[in-house]
């Protein structure tokens, strides 16, 4: 079994929102199984009082009778926070993937869930919050777009604009290869979603997501498709890297 992070050897605190009492206690358990510390309910009210009250390393939602409210956690949870959010979807249920990453969500879960691709995604995720709050002194900078990657900001001729931890990964991985196209496959990769059925039109999704954030900003046509091939950071402006 992969060896879960932890923050000088604390267990990590994993907020789960379900509202199916099976799913709960399975998904709980597999959660205490892998060393995390895990505080569960099925309303959303209450999570958010605990999401507030705790240091919360990771999100998992499911509200299969209240599904509306399982979006409007997940925005206002990513709307405050760059925590990572874990949605668990069911294909027979009003909520769709695209829904669900639309909403802030970083990666999700469908149902029946599979205890290996949970415990891969689970994995995935916390590394990658635990990777942002490390400190590195290091700013990107292209055209009138600023990444301050110490601070985990992302600002556009000095306005600070809100990124989603998903869409901040994908537009670092550019920002810190300019002139380099990557693959769906290796943006997949880096942005800690695994590959399988629809991956490749997630990464389109964020693409699109992420260039219409950014314009809507004031920023430039910050991503350029290469055909049959993937994707580059547009030619803005000459790059600059600070140390």
């Amino acid at each position: 079994m992969t060896e879960i992070p932890t923050v000088e050897h604390t267990p990590i605190n994993v907020l789960l929102v379900e509202d199916e009492e099976s799913d709960r206690l399975a998904v709980r358990l597999q959660l205490e199984v892998m060393g995390l510390k895990v505080t569960d309910t099925a309303s959303p009210m209450e999570a958010k009082e605990f999401f507030d009250k705790r240091d919360i390393g990771l999100v998992i939602i499911h509200l299969k009778a209240m599904p509306q409210r399982a979006l409007e956690l997940c925005r206002l949870l990513r709307a405050e926070s760059t925590v990572p959010i874990l949605m668990l979807t069911n294909r027979s249920e009003v909520i769709d993937d695209v829904m669900v990453m639309s909403a802030g969500a970083d990666d999700y879960v469908s149902k029946p869930i599979n205890n290996k691709i949970l415990v891969a995604r689970v994995n995935q995720q916390i590394a990658r919050g635990q990777s942002q709050r490390a400190p590195r002194a290091t700013v990107l900078i292209w055209g009138p777009m600023r990444m301050d990657l110490s601070a985990h900001q992302f600002s556009i001729d000095q306005i600070e604009l809100h990124l989603t931890n998903t869409e901040y990964q994908f537009l670092q991985l550019l920002m810190e290869n300019p002139h380099r196209i990557f693959t769906r496959n290796q943006i997949l990769e880096a942005i800690g979603v695994m590959k399988g059925v629809g991956s490749n039109q997630l990464v389109d999704t964020h693409a699109s997501r992420l260039r219409k954030k950014i314009r809507e900003g004031g920023g430039p046509e910050v991503i350029s498709v290469i055909r049959s091939v993937g994707f580059r950071l547009s030619d803005a402006a000459q790059p600059l890297i600070e140390v």
